[in-house]
């Protein structure tokens, strides 16, 4: 396309040029893909499909870009022991909403963005994470899809660059010389699914659905520090989304970003399309490697605890995925430890939670089609939030009290953790103390 096409300053050849790498990609099986196996010089990955310069875009927000160093330091530090964690944020929009930004049922929480004036909320929202002890706040892109109408790839661009600026300006602290500024927590570039969030059966066609999750990964590339797919629930969206990702980097002149997945589950612990989390984690694994993307770790979001409690069960039972882990769960003394030396999988992925506050949703739900909010249970307090669920997912999954508190052999196998939907800064607090406390009591 750029040889065919070049100077893409003139809005009609930016036109043409996002023409023809939509025919490229139309007119190309991907099921031969460029691989470790199989190379393709044939078809790269647009520099910067709109001329903006890998995703910049004018703007008075934070120009000081990601730092690669506390992001190897965070993942040294999680690969090393498996009581280490990372501790996620919680559910942006709705603390959008708390705080007065109109819940737009049509475009959500990208109200935030589409209006300027209610940026300055979206950045203390991530700051109120920050405060409550996040090390890491998620850009709020999410909703910015063509599900909800953004269809136009330059204003996709565009709108997740600045959801990408605000989310980075929240993680330094303020010193008044941005060069000396200290970076607070990383920043997640949030992938959500591209029509429904919680429907398998309304995805795009693939060649599709790489060509316009391409355009988030664009705008967001200069100001975070890993991309995080978000909400998935199947394997088949995920895979377009790892292929939009796999076309971006091919560009020599940019860093690659690091990924991780995310799946929403079912009440019975499987995935939306009824994929087993046992069969899903080395499929994506597998995806990744054979496409040069640098797959951290494997998630479950936006569901009740429950269900990730039953799929953390699974995995608990299945030797054969342990292999594919850093840090399996452990079922205690009689259980022998993974030997990570002797696995054949050369890549392992980190496993991490971030469960809902809402009550379950139906299969059939759309946000296109709903008048009115879900509605939140009230029986999931920060507190019951640590010592039902998180305290278990980290430390001693499918133990008692006693036994859990007692025994260092036991844990969960969770280690990157936070909330979605409903989950405030209170709950995030609470996390991080009981954290800290069970940390230093491991020292």
């Amino acid at each position: 396309c750029d040889a065919v096409i070049g100077d893409r300053s003139c809005p009609v050849r930016r036109s043409v040029y996002v023409y023809v790498y939509a025919v490229c990609l139309g007119r190309r099986s991907l099921a031969s893909f460029p691989s470790k196996s199989h190379p393709s010089p044939v078809i790269l990955p647009p520099p910067s499909m709109f001329g903006m310069g890998d995703g910049q875009t004018e703007s008075k927000h934070h120009k000081t870009p990601p730092s690669p160093c506390l992001l190897r330091r965070h993942l040294a530090r999680l690969k090393s022991s498996p009581y280490e964690t990372l501790l996620l944020d919680g559910g942006t929009g709705e603390e959008l909403f708390l705080r007065g930004v109109p819940d737009d049922r049509k475009i959500w929480s990208a109200t935030a963005i589409v209006h300027e004036r209610y940026h300055a909320i979206l950045e203390e929202v991530h700051r109120s994470f920050i405060r409550s002890g996040s090390q890491v706040v998620t850009t709020n892109s999410y909703g910015i899809v063509p599900g909800v109408g953004f269809n136009d790839g330059k204003e996709v661009i565009h709108l997740t660059s600045l959801a990408g600026e605000i989310a980075r300006k929240s993680v330094f602290r303020g010193s008044g010389d941005i060069d000396k500024e200290e970076q607070q927590a990383l920043v997640l570039g949030s992938l959500g699914p591209l029509v429904e969030s919680y429907r398998p059966d309304l995805i795009m066609d693939h060649d599709e659905g790489v060509l316009h999750f391409a355009f988030p990964i664009e705008g967001l590339y200069k100001h975070v520090d890993m991309y995080i797919i978000e909400t998935s629930s199947t394997t088949k969206e995920a895979f377009q989304a790892i292929d939009a990702l796999a076309f971006f980097n091919r560009s020599p002149s940019r860093a690659p970003r690091p990924l991780l997945v995310s799946f929403t589950l079912k009440q019975n612990g499987k995935i939306r399309s009824d994929e087993s989390v046992v069969d899903a984690i080395p499929a994506i694994i597998k995806y990744c490697d054979e496409r040069d993307v640098e797959i951290v770790g494997v998630l479950f979001n936006c569901c009740e605890p429950e269900a990730i409690d039953k799929a953390l069960v699974e995995i608990q039972r299945n030797k054969h995925i342990h292999g594919f882990l850093h840090h399996p769960p452990s079922a205690g003394n009689d259980e022998p430890e993974h030997d990570e030396k002797n696995s054949e999988h050369n890549t392992k992925v980190l496993l991490g939670a971030y469960a809902n506050r809402l009550m379950p949703v139906q299969e059939d739900w759309t946000i296109s089609g709903s008048t009115s909010p879900n509605h939140f249970r009230n029986d999931l307090s920060p507190e019951r939030y640590w010592s039902d669920f998180v305290r278990r997912w980290c430390l001693c999954h499918g133990t008692g009290d006693e036994e859990c508190l007692s025994s260092l052999q036991r844990r969960g196998g969770l280690q990157i953790v936070g909330g979605c939907c409903g989950i405030t800064p209170g709950h995030i607090n609470v996390l991080r103390n009981g954290l800290s406390k069970s940390n230093t009591e491991k020292r």
